[in-house]
């Protein structure tokens, strides 16, 4: 694991901010970003920690027209944008124009240089929380499927992703708290922390509560190839459908038939036909007593597995190990 420091300095490489480190009446890891003095005025304050998730807030003016570069680690960004404008630039292919209060979320893949541009006379009032990809499950117990081409988790992906919408009254009331807290010093750093992850709950709540966005078809791949890793993970005591519904935050009747349309089967048939086919598996190769084969699929007798071994494939255990 890198230093804070070096953290910082990949964090902001190509940028025009110069990063200074705060007093020591700031919380731990706390920097501020200072924008050319012939451009505009103000800075940016960002609480940087490499394993978790970094909170930055963005106060600016700008004299006249300028941008900043900043190159991608491969993060994700939950953006909330108060007030002013400013418009982002992922790579050569992407532009969002922020004039309103806004959510946005996105990936900034590794390399992908992101532009921010202001235009003279333009103010900025921001909080942004970056986070790994893969902090993700640790933080909140599942990974959000409604980000695509990241299930992967390694967050290294090609793509980039964005999505904005306009911001919440929670968020702007939890983004008010932060940038006038009535809070001890001595627990200034926890307080950044734990608000910080409130303002990536109340993200991940809108983003999961958008039926538009997540009856995207690309998402609806992401959801069964989800599905899909749960029951080989867990073929002795797979999760229920209802379960797997609620992390994934669709309802368990739009997942059974995202499934349905998918496999042609239902999600329980669906369970028994990879349960046999693990089960063959294993008796091919030999050595695990009959008994032992079913309790690793998920049967407790032997002899209700001998007969869904049959159904399916119209041979028992014992005839399939033979061949």
């Amino acid at each position: 694991m890198i230093n804070t420091d070096e953290f910082v300095r990949r964090l902001n490489d190509g940028s025009r901010f110069r990063i200074e480190r705060a007093d020591g009446r700031e919380a731990t890891g706390t920097y501020r970003l200072v924008p050319p003095a012939e451009h505009a005025l103000g800075q940016v304050v960002g609480h940087f920690d490499y394993e978790k998730p970094c909170l930055t807030i963005r106060k600016l003016q700008a004299k006249d027209e300028f941008y900043d570069d900043e190159l991608g680690l491969g993060r994700m960004v939950f953006l909330l944008h108060l007030s002013g404008s400013r418009r982002i630039e992922l790579g050569s292919a992407h532009q969002y124009e922020l004039t309103t209060p806004t959510l946005a979320v996105y990936y900034q893949p590794p390399g992908l240089n992101k532009r921010s541009v202001w235009t003279r006379g333009a103010n900025e009032l921001s909080l942004s929380v970056g986070v790994w990809p893969d902090k993700l499950s640790s933080l909140f117990g599942f990974y959000p499927i409604c980000f695509p081409n990241l299930s992967g988790l390694d967050g290294n992906k090609a793509e980039a992703f964005w999505y904005s919408r306009p911001l919440p009254y929670a968020l702007i009331s939890a983004a008010e708290q932060l940038l006038n807290p009535s809070i001890h010093p001595l627990l200034s750093k926890s307080h950044i922390s734990i608000k910080s992850q409130e303002l990536l709950c109340l993200s991940l709540s809108t983003l999961l509560s958008d039926g538009e966005l997540l009856s995207r078809s690309d998402l609806a791949l992401n959801r069964i190839e989800h599905v899909k890793t749960m029951v080989e993970a867990n073929l002795s005591n797979p999760p229920s459908l209802a379960e797997l519904a609620t992390t994934l935050g669709v309802s368990t009747q739009d997942l059974s038939d995202e499934l349905r349309k998918e496999t042609g089967i239902s999600y329980a048939q669906y369970i028994t036909e990879r349960r046999m086919k693990r089960a063959k598996l294993l008796l091919e190769s030999g050595g695990s007593p009959l008994k032992r084969v079913a309790y690793e699929v998920g049967y407790a007798h032997a002899s209700n597995f001998c007969t869904a071994f049959k159904r399916q494939f119209a041979t028992t255990p014992k005839g399939a190990r033979g061949r």
